[in-house]
């Protein structure tokens, strides 16, 4: 089984995933060591991954967590959406030395539940955890329980942050 584990940047994704005691791969990091980067973004200063590159290379791995904010372009049997509040969110961006640019676009990315929207547009089996305000260990612990078939509360669609969007406008 792939767990896919994804979220905008500063959501948790790394943090909780070192705490479930599964085979992981973070996506980041792999796509470098293996590769897989066909480019780089200057104006949002980012590799380009070349997903289909790491589809061939995880295509035979199974029981394992892929854990980044694009896993859920990957081949996925349950994709778990983090998601955080974005005032919390843009403070955590700030504190990683985000430009503003880079800030807003994740921030907007959240409100709008962009990430969970992708997710649910290529799989059925898609649940979302809000981290905002409890503790990493807890999120895994729910992160085990949806994989134990118990999640059902953790169904996509039920966390909304688009009233925090209309600030801006």
């Amino acid at each position: 089984m792939r767990i896919c584990i994804t979220g905008t940047p500063g959501t948790g994704k790394t943090s909780v995933a070192r705490l479930i005691p599964m085979e992981q791969i973070e996506l980041n990091d792999f796509a470098r060591k293996n590769d897989c980067i066909s480019g780089y973004d200057t104006k949002r200063n980012v590799d380009i991954v070349d997903i289909d590159c790491l589809k061939k290379k995880i295509k035979k791995r199974n029981n394992i967590l892929l854990v980044g904010h694009y896993s859920h372009f990957l081949e996925c049997d349950i994709v778990i959406v983090l998601r955080t509040n974005p005032e919390i969110l843009e403070s955590r961006l700030r504190k990683r030395g985000y430009d503003e640019n880079k800030i807003m676009e994740n921030v907007e990315a959240e409100a709008l539940g962009l990430i969970t929207q992708e997710a649910m547009d290529l799989y059925k089996d898609v649940y979302e955890i809000d981290t905002t305000n409890i503790k990493e260990e807890d999120v895994a612990n729910i992160i085990l329980k949806i994989i134990k078939g118990d999640g059902e509360e953790y169904r996509a669609g039920k966390i909304d942050y688009l009233e925090w969007i209309l600030r801006w406008y």
